[in-house]
């Protein structure tokens, strides 16, 4: 089987996410290709693939204009085949605050046209190293009310990777059958 992983990331762990997945894809035994959904994708002929998973990330309630823009470009062909969604926000991170999370996907869903097959809500990290004081003072406070970190300002990754392997699996399967 041949799979398309596309990606938005805005700070790194979405692509590191998308990453694994593709080498879990390609120790399957299956052709994986990874695309970064910033870049342009004329080159990508995408009847070659059987199947599909987005990977974007949350910020400000919103996934990245650029993956939006790729599923809703292509959103008669992920709907024709399998394709999965996995949606990377912080308040995937608690169960809590999954609702929200789920929301996000669901307007993801609504806005772009695409329903994907499967989706996975799935905790980010927090790099306060890439931030510029304004965004670290925001995110501190956000993350601190929601108690998934301390005043410290060190990074932090919330990503279950053993639930990202069990989503591919899963996947994989589906596709399959």
């Amino acid at each position: 089987m041949n799979v398309l992983i596309a990606y938005g990331t805005t700070e790194g762990q979405t692509r590191k996410i998308a990453e694994r997945m593709a080498r879990d894809v390609s120790e399957r035994g299956h052709s994986v290709e990874l695309h970064d959904a910033l870049k342009s994708d004329a080159h990508l002929d995408l009847e070659k693939f059987h199947a599909f998973v987005l990977a974007g990330s949350v910020h400000q309630e919103q996934h990245q204009k650029v993956i939006k823009n790729f599923a809703t470009a292509h959103s008669k062909r992920l709907n024709a085949i399998p394709a999965a969604f996995v949606s990377v926000s912080l308040s995937a991170a608690l169960e809590e605050t999954r609702p929200e999370a789920q929301s996000y996907v669901d307007r993801f869903v609504s806005l772009t046209g695409w329903q994907p097959r499967m989706t996975l809500l799935l905790g980010g990290a927090l790099r306060f190293a890439e931030y510029d004081y304004f965004q670290e003072q925001v995110v501190k406070f956000i993350v601190m009310r929601r108690g998934l970190a301390s005043e410290d300002g060190a990074d932090h990754e919330f990503t279950d990777w053993n639930a990202l392997d069990r989503f591919v699996d899963e996947f994989l399967e589906r596709a399959k059958a």
